[in-house]
């Protein structure tokens, strides 16, 4: 048995112990060096597997201190609170500006003040972080059938050409993962998917069959849960960027309420005789949403809750890691002063910039964090500038 399955048997059995795991965790499991993606994606399966709750350092910690009285607490952060507003008010803005503009900058320099710094060992730790919130994120998405159709219908106009490439897919030099390994992978990958989504429609229609019998249904409703998890897994190997995934959720959220809705509709005909045609036209709808996403209102609920926890977990870390930098954004914005934009649009800009740059970081490069962010925000603000500029400029001719 190697090191790193020793490791991930004693991280499992942490698990089992506490009945949850927390990210601090997962992370101390990951090492800094190099590290095979697929057996991150085996540690995660795992952990989903045994149904073990995956919660932040943050959220134990809350969880300690509810039986402890808060008067202590309350009294230290109002400590901690003077204490950073005294150091903001000793930033120098370096530039004259009216009140109107002074004050949201200042209230906006009050509140970074309030953030800390980041270490190296945290910004590894975050980075680490945002990677396991965003894979539980992609793979719990991509595990519903819906989700699993919008995803080849992408990945199949990008193997077409309908769809850039490189604005799609995401290629990792640190994964080893290039352009000619996903365009060779996609072939064979989109014939599996296809078929595997055929043959989940055909045991969602053997579930929602009233004469299928008990065991069957049982039967039917696992091969669902190992096809989307073998679906999920050919999906991610061809990398698709989540950025496009993102939207999925938003439109799984407006059908699963829109079948809640028309579940509550159905329910208040049921007594009327009079309205007949307009139930069984309410019935066909939720039926064809049903067969859509291959889900229950039920299940479609569930799922789209527990996607949103996972999706709202990634977000809190990719905060955390951009939070700790703002204040470099002020600190290159201040040389870009007096060319075309005011110092909050620079800041503005610069936040853009900083968030591209926490999509993008790639801390097995060995980078830190804000050398790799400095690009990206001075990226933002410079182009700002560009376009502002081709924006207000007027021909000689033409005055």
């Amino acid at each position: 048995m190697t090191k790193l399955e020793d490791n991930l048997l004693t991280l499992i059995e942490t698990g089992k112990n506490l009945g949850y795991l927390t990210f601090g965790q997962i992370n101390d499991f990951i090492p800094d060096d190099d590290i095979d993606p697929d057996k991150l994606d085996r540690l995660l399966m795992s952990i989903e597997e045994l149904g073990l709750e995956v919660i932040s350092d943050k959220q134990v910690a809350a969880r300690q201190r509810e039986e402890k009285e808060k008067d202590k607490v309350t009294t230290v952060k109002k400590k901690e609170k003077a204490l950073k507003a005294s150091k903001v008010k000793k930033l120098e803005l370096g530039e004259e500006s009216s009140r109107r503009i002074d004050d949201p900058v200042r209230m906006y320099l009050t509140q970074m003040g309030e953030i800390p710094l980041l270490s190296r060992y945290e910004e590894i730790a975050l980075a680490k972080k945002i990677e396991v919130t965003r894979k539980r994120f992609r793979r719990h998405l991509l595990e519903s059938d819906y989700a699993m159709r919008q995803a080849i219908e992408v990945l199949t106009r990008v193997y077409t050409g309908e769809l850039p490439f490189d604005r799609t897919i995401k290629v990792s030099v640190t994964e080893s993962l290039e352009k000619n390994q996903v365009l060779g992978r996609m072939p064979l990958n989109l014939k599996t998917l296809e078929h595997l989504h055929t043959l989940n429609t055909a045991d969602f229609a053997l579930m929602m069959n009233p004469e299928t019998s008990v065991k069957q249904k049982l039967q039917s409703a696992e091969n669902l849960s190992i096809r989307r998890r073998k679906m999920a897994t050919l999906v991610e190997e061809m990398s698709l960027r989540t950025q496009r995934l993102q939207p999925i959720l938003k439109k799984m959220s407006q059908i699963s309420q829109r079948m809640t809705d028309l579940e509550r509709q159905i329910a208040q005909l049921a007594d009327m005789r009079t309205a007949k045609d307009d139930r069984a036209n309410l019935q066909k709808e939720l039926q064809d949403l049903m067969y859509m996403t291959l889900e229950t209102p039920q299940s479609l609920r569930a799922r789209v809750k527990s996607i949103e926890a996972r999706y709202a977990a990634y977000e809190q870390a990719m905060r955390e890691l951009s939070g700790g930098n703002l204040r470099l954004v002020v600190s290159i914005a201040k040389k870009y002063r007096n060319r075309g934009l005011s110092f909050l649009d620079l800041i503005q800009e610069g936040n853009t910039g900083l968030m591209r740059a926490v999509d993008k970081y790639e801390y097995r490069r060995g980078y830190k964090f804000s050398t790799y962010a400095t690009w990206w925000i001075r990226q933002a603000i410079t182009r700002a500038i560009a376009d502002q500029a081709r924006t207000i400029r007027i021909p000689v001719h033409m005055i």
